[in-house]
């Protein structure tokens, strides 16, 4: 990470403010009266997330976390703006449409670490890309610098999907400073009609260089029963007993329709990290992914965590950590970016968000320290 300059990242997309109910119980009924510890109001959605998540990991330095998401005039949107400037994130693109009403959430959160979500989504149903493009012309990021530009929840937003999203991403390219990073981090993809979901996000799919998925969402977005299983090398350190082919033959088929990298969460179990066996796909960026190996492939750990479990948000972090990594890893870091690098700073990235003790940014070790981390081999415990 090169320090004291002025260029940043955007993070886009959806917000709402959640009410997470910590240490719920379950007993398994639905009518059963459940207890919870602690209720506790925090900055929710993918551009409250990933903002927040860089806006604490770089605070100190000169980097500008911009979010870039629309908000109402209320309770809710207020408490959101200062969530956001109590990170140390820049609310200069935050729309507030005062005929909107800021989206909530409830989450419980169980003992055993799971959680659940009940949502009104509010201004994010009819945030446009018109709107999102208008607050993105508010910044000079030509002059900024802008290194990366993320977005999240796309099929939470209907109004940024299929067609308007590509167009959307395209038009934001064309704003950023050349050879910026597109991320684009999906959330809420139906599987009761694999169809939609898929046409919701194929004809962006040129456009993106990161994109982040579940297991369950990347079975859904593939079209491939027919398609062969992924041939992997000896030498490519993937397990599969937690990757299996199928699965890798989804991921390819997300690389065939234009997608340079692909980020696959494994949740416990670590994360996927894909890249496009297409050179000249590759050669289009002008970031460090360009030099990776096409068609490499390679399976990251997840980090144990010591205090106690807040798995939300947990995606979002590995999304922005290795975005910003891919993005951002300049030469002042000894260590070569590599796939499993850049993987590796996102787990510990997730790793800090998950444990209670650290995710708001308390002792929170910064991005420069993680790195230090990765060189000097000083890594938490993986879980088996």
């Amino acid at each position: 990470m090169s320090e004291g300059n002025d260029a940043g990242v955007i993070c886009a997309g959806l917000s709402c403010l959640d009410l997470q109910l910590v240490g719920c119980t379950s007993q398994g009924s639905l009518e059963a009266i459940e207890r919870y510890d602690e209720a506790v109001h925090c900055a929710g959605g993918s551009a409250s997330m990933t903002g927040t998540t860089l806006a604490l990991l770089l605070r100190g330095t000169e980097e500008n976390v911009h979010i870039l998401t629309k908000v109402g005039p209320d309770f809710a949107g207020n408490t959101l703006l200062e969530f956001y400037k109590r990170a140390g994130a820049s609310t200069r693109l935050v729309l507030t449409d005062d005929s909107a009403r800021t989206s909530m959430a409830v989450l419980p959160i169980f003992k055993n670490g799971k959680r659940g979500c009940f949502v009104n989504l509010a201004c994010n149903d009819g945030f446009t890309p018109d709107e999102l493009l208008g607050q993105l012309d508010l910044l000079d990021v030509q002059e900024s610098r802008t290194r990366a530009f993320l977005f999240g929840y796309p099929h939470l937003m209907p109004r940024m999907q299929g067609e308007s999203m590509r167009s959307m991403l395209r038009s934001a390219r064309k704003r950023l400073h050349p050879g910026a990073l597109i991320g684009v981090d999906l959330n809420g993809v139906d599987g009761s009609d694999s169809a939609a979901a898929r046409d919701a996000l194929a004809p962006a799919l040129s456009e993106i260089d990161v994109l982040h998925l579940n297991e369950d969402e990347v079975k859904v977005l593939s079209c491939s029963s027919s398609d062969k299983p992924a041939k992997l090398d000896e030498k490519d350190a993937i397990d599969t007993d937690t990757v299996d082919a199928e699965m890798l033959a989804q991921v390819e088929t997300l690389h065939k329709q234009g997608c340079a990298v692909v980020l696959l969460s494994l949740g416990s179990k670590g994360a996927l990290v894909s890249v496009t066996p297409d050179k000249s796909r590759l050669h289009e960026m002008s970031s460090p992914i360009s030099n990776w190996n096409p068609g490499e492939q390679v399976r990251i750990g997840a980090f144990k965590v010591e205090g106690d479990l807040n798995a939300n948000g947990a995606g979002d972090a590995l999304f922005s950590g290795f975005c910003f990594a891919a993005s951002s890893w300049g030469s002042q870091c000894e260590t070569e970016l590599t796939p499993k690098v850049a993987g590796t700073f996102a787990s510990l990235v997730a790793w800090q968000r998950c444990d209670s003790r650290t995710r708001d940014g308390e002792g929170m070790r910064s991005a420069s320290r993680l790195m230090e981390m990765i060189k000097e081999g000083d890594l938490p415990d993986v879980l088996q």
